[in-house]
């Protein structure tokens, strides 16, 4: 337990430089927290039972803290996704690249993150295995550096053969190509 859940959250955080829309961080519940003038963006992490257990803070200088209960939780994002007769699901390294992979595609298809960052990958992975594996493929689209790359082909591992799918980026994460203004080669890789 890392301090209870915040509830006086403002609305959607300005994020003009990731070329965010309203829209998107609405979708996925990314909200704002003023805590002695310093802005902190909170991602929403729900339970199997789809309750709100926990959430996410990225603040100033990529602080980054959790409150609630970060045991048991989702993949970012994995409450608005049913898998049934879906055909893929995307798996990035970040809650930002998993709205920026969703908004590329309209907000339309399932897109989810990783909890805690690189290091919870295989964990993340292993713990959400039963619902990745009802998707004929997944894509795992870390970031193109040293430890996204070691960390994607040890999920990669924990699926069943044929699943996985492994995204090559040519910058460091999905964020940067959009903001690069190469949202269609993101899709392509």
């Amino acid at each position: 337990m890392a301090g209870p859940l915040l509830h006086d959250l403002t609305e959607y955080p300005q994020m003009h430089k990731r070329k965010l829309s309203e829209e998107t961080l609405r979708k996925f519940g990314y909200k704002c927290y003023l805590k002695n003038n310093e802005v902190w963006h909170v991602a929403p992490y729900f339970n199997k039972n789809l309750d709100l257990i926990a959430q996410h803070l990225r603040g100033p200088g990529k602080k980054f803290l959790w409150r609630g209960c970060n045991e048991g939780v989702q993949l970012f994002g994995q409450q608005l996704w049913n898998n049934s007769g879906a055909k893929r699901v995307v798996v990035t390294e970040g809650e930002i690249d998993c709205m920026t992979v969703s908004q590329v595609q309209d907000n339309k298809w399932p897109v989810v993150s990783i909890p805690g960052g690189v290091g919870s990958a295989v964990q993340a992975i292993r713990d959400n295995l039963e619902w990745l594996s009802g998707f004929e493929t997944v894509v795992l689209c870390f970031d193109s550096d040293e430890p996204g790359q070691k960390a994607v082909k040890e999920a990669a591992q924990l699926l069943p053969p044929g699943k996985a799918a492994i995204a090559r980026l040519p910058l460091k994460d999905s964020s940067d190509m959009m903001v690069a203004g190469r949202s269609k080669e993101l899709m392509d890789c």
